[in-house]
């Protein structure tokens, strides 16, 4: 497949904490978009403010996750972050990402917030809170994948995958020692995993009798590569 960032490589095993996850994001964006800046986040004032308006105390994983990119619009398009004025307690859960024509909201359920890096839920599309990712810096990692996946039309592209064609996927990437997790979407039951290799990033999105993949390049050429393996319709191919 050639040279070029792999998110396998980088993520190895997995992150094992929150400075691991911020240290990748900076890697990551670094490599395949542009690097992170102090511009990028939401300052110090902007917090504190939103934890008075609340009347509560964010956890330090998501104060550290918007301090580094929640002013970052590139990384906004299809579930974008909340800014702290925005952020809002709903079902008990502090809801601070919400997909853009509101069918899903994530959050932090108000027992987790006490916790440094507390687990995060996401509410479906028919209104039931489910669990996400079991750390929110986890769910920062997987926001800035998901939205590298679905932003760039030259550099992106989704098709169904058959299951006879399973096998292309898993013998030509590696998975990403990064967690499974469950779509917004009711309808999709089966788990959600990411595949790299270098220069591409893979989402696999499980269903019932037929998967989607979403697939990211680095560079067009990278993009093009992955679809010769795949012998499907491709949604911009």
């Amino acid at each position: 497949m050639g040279t070029g960032f792999d998110v396998a490589a980088e993520i190895g095993d997995g992150l094992r904490d929150r400075e691991e996850a911020w240290a990748f994001i900076r890697r990551f964006l670094a490599a395949w978009t542009v690097a992170l800046t102090d511009a990028d986040g939401c300052d110090e004032a902007e917090l504190a403010e939103a934890e008075e308006r609340l009347g509560l105390r964010l956890p330090t994983a998501l104060r550290e996750g918007l301090a580094l990119l929640g002013r970052r619009q590139d990384l906004q398009q299809q579930d974008p972050l909340r800014r702290p004025a925005q952020l809002v307690v709903v079902d008990g859960v502090l809801v601070f990402r919400t997909e853009n024509q509101g069918c899903a909201h994530w959050g932090v359920p108000e027992a987790d917030l006490g916790r440094d890096d507390p687990p995060v839920v996401v509410q479906t599309d028919r209104g039931e809170w489910r669990p996400f990712l079991d750390r929110t810096s986890s769910a920062f990692v997987e926001l800035v994948l998901t939205e590298t996946l679905l932003f760039d039309d030259d550099l992106r592209d989704a098709a169904e995958l058959p299951a006879a064609l399973a096998p292309v996927l898993y013998e030509n990437f590696r998975r990403v020692g990064f967690p499974d997790h469950r779509s917004w979407c009711a309808g999709i039951e089966g788990p959600i995993r990411f595949f790299a290799g270098p220069g591409v990033l893979i989402r696999q999105d499980g269903g019932a009798d037929l998967d989607w993949i979403h697939v990211a390049g680095q560079t067009p050429g990278h993009r093009r590569q992955v679809l010769k393996l795949f012998p499907v319709e491709w949604a911009f191919g």
